[in-house]
C-alpha cells in the first residue's frame, strides 16, 4: 500500500506534534538504525543518498512520494536529537519539514544545510526527542554542477549508459565504481537541480618513455535533453582538472565514428584527432 502524506502526519501527532493552522509540509523525516535496510522495506520507492541533516544528527537518504512530498530516511551520525528520538521513539516518523517563513512567534535555531537541499530552520523542541519541525528555505538554482560520483547513483548513471547504447543495470555500475575509487581512477557527475544528467570517467596511467602519466577519458555521457547546457564542457573541464592533478603530460579521448556529435565536442576543446592512430585487437 502506497505511503500516504496523511499517515505521516497522523502517526507525528501520535507521537506529540502539534499542527497548526497553515502547515504546509513539504518533506517528512523516518528515523531508523540502518537506511539500506529501511529503503529495502519502502520498495519500489527508490533512495538516493542526501545532505546530511545537521540539525538532528544523521545521515540521510531521500525519495519522492507521489504527492511531490519528499521522505527523508535519517540514520544517527552523532549521539544527537535523532539518537534520542530513536531511543524514546523508535523507528518511524520523527520529523516534518514546513515551508518558509517561520512564524514570529516560534523560537528557531540559526539556518543549517538541510536534506531536503537549501537550508532549514529547527523549531525548539519541546522535549530533546522531538518529533521535530524544521522550516525550510529552498535554494533553487538552474546551474549545473559537478561532484564526485557516489554508490547511490548508480541507478541514474546506468539507465544513462545503457541510453546510449551500451546496457548496464544499477549493479554493474555500483561495481565498476568500486574500481574507479582512487586519484588515478575516477568518476565524476553532473547534476541541474539535484537531478544527474551526466557523467565521466577518468583514469590516469603511467607513461613508461617518459615518467609522466597520461588521462584517458574512458566514458562520457550526458543526458539528450541537456545537450545544450554545455554539461559536456563542464565534465570535460572536470577531467582534465583531475588530469592535471594527478600529474599528466597529456589528456585523451576515444570518439566512435557512430559518435559525430561526441566529435566535434572533442574538437571544439583542442583535441587533435590527427595525432596518433588507434589499434584495437579484440581478446
Amino acid at each position: 500500500m502506497p505511503l500516504k502524506s496523511a499517515d505521516l502526519l497522523s502517526s507525528l501527532q501520535g507521537r506529540g506534534l502539534e499542527v497548526s493552522p497553515g502547515m504546509v509540509p513539504v518533506a517528512w523525516g523516518w528515523a531508523t538504525v540502518d537506511r539500506e535496510r529501511a529503503a529495502l522495506d519502502f520498495a519500489p520507492l527508490r533512495f538516493r543518498a542526501a545532505p546530511d541533516e545537521e540539525a538532528l544528527g544523521a545521515s540521510t537518504s531521500r525519495t519522492t512520494l507521489s504527492d511531490s512530498t519528499v521522505l527523508v530516511l535519517l540514520e544517527p551520525s552523532t549521539e544527537g536529537r535523532l539518537a534520542a528520538a530513536l531511543a524514546r521513539h523508535g523507528e518511524g516518523p520523527v520529523a516534518v519539514w514546513l515551508a518558509d517563513p517561520v512564524p514570529d512567534s516560534a523560537s528557531a535555531s540559526p539556518s543549517r544545510p538541510t536534506a531536503i537541499g537549501g537550508r532549514a530552520r529547527l523549531l525548539r523542541p519541546e522535549h530533546p526527542w522531538g518529533p521535530f519541525v524544521l522550516y525550510h528555505q529552498p535554494v533553487i538554482s538552474n546551474e549545473p554542477t559537478v561532484r564526485p560520483a557516489i554508490d547511490a547513483d548508480a541507478e541514474a548513471i546506468a539507465a544513462l549508459f545503457t541510453d546510449e547504447g551500451y546496457p548496464a543495470g544499477p549493479s554493474d555500475i555500483r561495481e565498476r565504481l568500486s574500481r574507479f575509487s582512487s586519484p588515478f581512477s575516477t568518476v565524476r557527475v553532473a547534476e541541474i537541480g539535484g537531478e544527474l544528467v551526466g557523467f565521466v570517467a577518468v583514469h590516469a596511467m603511467p607513461r613508461f618513455e617518459h615518467g609522466d602519466r597520461i588521462a584517458r577519458v574512458l566514458a562520457l555521457v550526458v543526458d539528450a535533453g541537456v545537450r545544450e547546457r554545455g554539461i559536456g564542457h563542464l565534465l570535460m573541464s572536470a577531467a582534465e582538472g583531475i588530469a592535471r592533478e594527478t600529474g599528466c603530460a597529456f589528456i585523451e579521448v576515444t570518439a566512435g565514428r557512430h559518435r559525430p556529435d561526441a566529435q566535434h565536442l572533442y574538437e571544439s576543446l583542442g583535441y587533435d584527432a590527427g595525432i596518433a592512430t588507434y589499434l584495437r585487437k579484440r581478446l
